[in-house]
């Protein structure tokens, strides 16, 4: 009986695809998760945390704060990054935690401490992300990515605040884009104009589009009127100018004709067909231009006054949104409760948060500017033109930021930490094995982030205790 019996040379039986693991899969996964995470976050902030008047309109914050969280589960920028970058951001956050619970405002200022939670922790990421050595052949596209975000960021609040003030009829009207204020929009555009303009030294696509969007943020820099915010233009202007190329003559000609296009641009659209008469693009600022002195004495004013209040509480500062409040308390004299915010965003810093937020926020600046003037003589002789463009457009944000309230809307707050690293090229190490705590800290972080900013909003004033 040999039916039943086996061949001697059986036939090979097709392996089951389905019983098969396929661990290529989970590679790739892997793989695509950080630059899929980080997009996310770089999309929200480049739309919606910045049209819904710069992040301080409900839900948008937490939204942030969840899509943050997720992408430092897919960089981990804990394993790679240095503690010089780690701890003072890290102290960033937590310091704005431990004001919303020790400060006389407390639980009312929680939604301004997810905005600093979720700035530190962005930056962090980001930095990881387009500096990871072990991606080295992803972090040109990564950087790419980046600078698409802030760029395309740029032409889209041009356009969002175009189409009203042209509907106005009216030149000398505040430009105010989807942040409402005309000094906010202002820095936005000029920053982005910045790194528009290094932009256009390159080849390709990228240098297409940097001839694009640094003409219309020029414009909407004159049209927003705000003079701190068209000087920042200017010296961005002139760093780019004199730092961009190396040597080379040409990247300096292309910088001034993108600069002159920017002003014929701004000639073009205040005039007809789009206007019944031509009017400067300047007339908006001249018709402002005798409020300059008044403003200057107003603001050395609250900065007196912003000292005597962290005198008053140190430590925790009068709390997130407490200023009007502390200065009527501490009787500061004419300026007492005449405005919520100190028009200086270190000083602001210490009313805020006293030393448990101002300290680590100077740490973080000098880190970052030090890291910035380190690698500035290589990055000049290599002619790195979006490097240069950076590191100038971070120099008049921080600048900017010293004389008015831009950090107290989310999407500015984040703004040097989306262009510290294309300012900084690559600063992560090879990755390494990490403690467990400090992926749970900075996920609770954002997670304490997302839930109270939730019901945040246009808050302004808080009551001292």
């Amino acid at each position: 009986m040999t039916i039943f019996a086996p061949p001697a040379h059986p036939t090979p039986r097709e392996p089951d695809p389905s019983a098969e693991p396929r661990p290529g899969r989970l590679v790739a996964l892997r793989a695509w998760a950080p630059d899929v995470a980080v997009v996310a976050v770089l999309a929200w902030w480049a739309t919606y945390l910045t049209w819904g008047t710069g992040g301080r309109e409900p839900h948008l914050l937490s939204v942030a704060c969840v899509l943050t969280a997720l992408a430092w589960l897919a960089v981990r920028p804990e394993r790679s990054l240095s503690p010089w970058a780690t701890l003072p951001a890290g102290a960033l956050a937590v310091g704005a935690c431990l004001v919303v619970a020790f400060s006389p405002t407390g639980w009312a200022g929680r939604d301004d401490a997810a905005a600093w939670v979720l700035a530190a922790a962005t930056g962090l990421v980001l930095l990881a992300w387009v500096g990871d050595e072990d991606e080295r052949a992803h972090a040109e596209v990564r950087r790419t990515l980046l600078l698409v975000a802030l760029l395309g960021a740029g032409g889209a609040q041009f356009a969002a605040g175009w189409l009203p003030w042209w509907g106005a009829q009216d030149p000398e009207k505040l430009f105010q884009g989807t942040f409402y204020w005309h000094n906010q929009v202002g820095i936005f555009l000029a920053a982005i104009g910045v790194l528009a303009l290094a932009t256009v030294v390159r080849d390709g696509s990228l240098a297409l589009l940097g001839w694009v969007v640094a003409p219309l943020c020029i414009a909407g820099t004159f049209f927003s009127t705000s003079r701190g915010s068209q000087l920042s233009l200017l010296l961005g202007f002139t760093l780019v100018l004199a730092l961009v190329g190396g040597r080379a003559l040409l990247p300096r000609v292309k910088v001034l004709l993108a600069g002159a296009l920017g002003v014929a641009v701004s000639v073009v659209l205040t005039g007809p067909p789009f206007f019944a008469e031509r009017v400067s693009p300047t007339a908006g600022t001249a018709a402002r231009s005798e409020s300059f002195v008044g403003n200057g004495v107003t603001r050395l004013e609250d900065w007196a006054a912003a000292w005597q209040v962290f005198e008053r509480w140190p430590l925790t500062g009068a709390g997130f949104d407490g200023f009007r409040a502390a200065t009527e308390a501490v009787g500061v004299g004419a300026r007492a409760g005449r405005t919520a915010y100190v028009h200086n965003g270190f000083l602001q810093g210490l009313t805020d948060g006293g030393l448990l937020l101002g300290l680590p926020l100077l740490a973080v600046t000098i880190v970052l500017a030090v890291a910035v003037c380190r690698g500035l003589p290589g990055v000049v002789r290599r002619g790195e033109g979006v490097r240069v463009g950076a590191g100038a457009a971070l120099l008049v944000l921080v600048l900017h930021s010293g004389m008015d309230f831009d950090w107290a809307y989310p999407s500015l707050l984040l703004m040097p930490a989306l262009v510290a690293p294309l300012a900084l090229g690559p600063v992560a190490t090879a990755r390494r094995r990490a403690a467990w705590w400090p992926i749970v800290l900075a996920v609770a972080l954002l997670a304490t982030g997302a839930w109270w900013a939730w019901g945040g909003g246009l808050s302004l004033n808080a009551p001292l205790g």
